[in-house]
């Protein structure tokens, strides 16, 4: 095949999940009309931000933008698109989307290549209302938009020797309001976060703005533990606030100090008072790689 007709492109899939429960509880006729009507409306998106559809495969759609902005910005609506119309409709709907950047070939409708495939890979990574996205992507953002990426994990993709970094584009409003807002609401609290883990302790106060957790090295709270992910929670100061969010494969774990059991899964949730946090494994005695934490009134 002639590569004549090699080009970068910025490359989306958007998935809609749960949709062969939807076929379960509502039956086919009802179910093919809901789901095509949301794919129809995702479409709608993707013209209104410069994209095309390349083409519509079950309950995926794939499109394609000249450059990585205009993709991240379809992303970010597609999401909005499909929760709109799940509280519309009265159904648990969501997406989960991939993308890259990166040449590829379109010809005859088709879209052919390498970078096909990783932004595919991305999509099957994502969870629902995840964007998941490739450092090719990201590098090539404005400054606003790259404040939306957060490091995620590092993973193996078919056809490429070394793990690829791959970022998760916080594209909610209370998330992208953190990002513009904590410089200006630092200031409004005096208590630092303790962590104690493994002997040590670590201090999180408000002007550090997030501190990562998991198995990888650049973290800055390290956990050598095998049910941890390499990027498994971050830690963030959000409107006077310390807040635990959860973008782990195994979830995580927290006991409060009234003794309240919780477990998140790609969730977020204020810390209070002080806890113990279990990185995919529960609070209990056996598990040696708890993280305490408490707070300490600043001077």
């Amino acid at each position: 095949m002639s590569t004549s007709n090699t080009q970068p492109y910025a490359i989306v899939f958007a998935d809609i999940v749960e949709s062969t429960r939807m076929y379960e509880s509502l039956g086919d006729t009802l179910a093919k009309k809901l789901i095509t009507e949301l794919e129809e409306a995702i479409a709608q998106v993707v013209t209104e931000c410069g994209g095309h559809v390349v083409e519509i495969i079950g309950d995926e759609v794939m499109s394609r933008y000249d450059n990585p902005s205009s993709a991240v910005i379809a992303a970010c609506r597609i999401h909005e698109r499909v929760e709109l119309y799940a509280e519309q409709s009265a159904m648990p709907m969501a997406a989960r989307i991939g993308l890259h950047y990166g040449p590829a070939i379109f010809e005859a409708g088709r879209m052919y290549g390498d970078s096909v495939n990783v932004a595919a890979r991305m999509a099957a990574i994502a969870q629902a209302k995840q964007i998941i996205t490739t450092e090719q992507v990201v590098d090539a953002l404005p400054d606003e938009l790259r404040l939306m990426a957060r490091q995620f994990d590092k993973v193996k993709v078919k056809g490429k020797v070394e793990r690829m970094i791959i970022y998760d584009l916080l594209w909610q409003k209370e998330d992208v309001t953190f990002i513009h807002t904590a410089p200006i609401t630092q200031s409004l609290t005096t208590r630092t976060l303790i962590l104690e883990y493994n002997n040590k302790t670590y201090k999180m106060p408000p002007t550090q703005g997030s501190v990562g957790i998991g198995r990888d090295p650049k973290n800055e709270l390290v956990v050598n533990a095998s049910s941890a992910s390499r990027s498994h929670a971050v830690l963030e100061y959000y409107r006077g606030k310390y807040v635990l969010k959860d973008i782990s494969t195994n979830g995580t774990y927290l006991t409060t100090q009234n003794q309240q059991s919780l477990y998140l899964r790609r969730e977020t949730i204020p810390l209070l008072g002080h806890g113990k946090i279990g990185l995919g494994e529960p609070v209990s005695e056996h598990n040696k790689h708890l993280i305490s934490y408490r707070f300490q009134e600043s001077k």
